[in-house]
């Protein structure tokens, strides 16, 4: 009977560890769809991930346009740089960072908020104005190169694409002291992930990787209130991204 009595308090003990494992708080699921994943993103990364490769694929146009000696090639080029940086419906940079920032926002603004958090996110929002400016001249540019009628015309906005494309993932050095992205204001979307991982690593109790479960099924309710779905449907009742 005693025997008995252990395995079933053997048994047991696994289920209860369970029944007491507690979800993440609502501040660090937003923090991870910013970092690691959400479900509306076309490869459901997190959105300064998918920032972040759709300023690598600008830079890779730009560059192809830049080193293009046939003017309905660099048109091409641009015209995919400008849908990698500027598209809402597939995510381009500005999209992505908008929402990176946006949920870096509702973190701070949730009901588990930490101080940290509250007091971090607005210069977090604040200093990634300058690679939204940089994607407002990237569209503007694409739309002279599309109505060039030579080379060397459609060339001088393509080399300042390709400036503007580079710095939004390294950031630049305006000030001149040899350091790219070494104020806000040169900053590019390096220098705003570390921004966010410093913020991250003062978080206490300290943040970890979210589950993607957590990830996918946080909506808000009419009222404006974060609930997680337990029916796990993987979206948001008011369609927020």
């Amino acid at each position: 009977m005693r025997d008995l009595r252990l395995l079933a308090v053997a048994v047991l003990l696994p289920i209860a560890a369970g029944c007491v494992s507690r979800p993440p708080t609502v501040a660090h699921v937003h923090i991870g769809h910013a970092i690691t994943g959400v479900h509306v993103t076309p490869n459901k990364e997190g959105y300064l991930v998918s920032a972040e490769r759709r300023a690598q694929e600008t830079i890779d146009y730009a560059s192809k346009a830049a080193n293009s000696h046939d003017l309905a090639e660099i048109k091409r080029n641009i015209a995919m740089a400008a849908q990698a940086t500027d598209s809402v419906d597939n995510f381009g940079v500005k999209e992505s960072i908008v929402m990176a920032v946006n949920h870096v926002t509702f973190a701070a603004t949730s009901d588990d908020a930490t101080l940290n958090l509250q007091k971090s996110a607005p210069k977090f929002a604040a200093d990634s104005t300058r690679v939204i400016e940089r994607c407002d001249l990237i569209a503007l540019l694409s739309k002279d190169v599309q109505t060039s009628t030579s080379l060397n015309e459609a060339a001088v906005s393509v080399n300042e694409i390709a400036k503007l494309a580079k710095a939004n993932l390294a950031g630049d050095d305006s000030n001149r002291d040899g350091v790219a992205g070494s104020i806000p204001s040169e900053y590019g979307l390096l220098q705003l992930r570390k921004e966010l991982e410093a913020m991250i690593a003062q978080e206490h109790p300290p943040y970890v990787t979210v589950d993607q479960w957590y990830l996918f099924n946080l909506v808000r309710l009419p009222n404006g209130k974060w609930v997680f779905d337990k029916l796990g449907r993987g979206g948001n009742i008011e369609g927020y991204k």
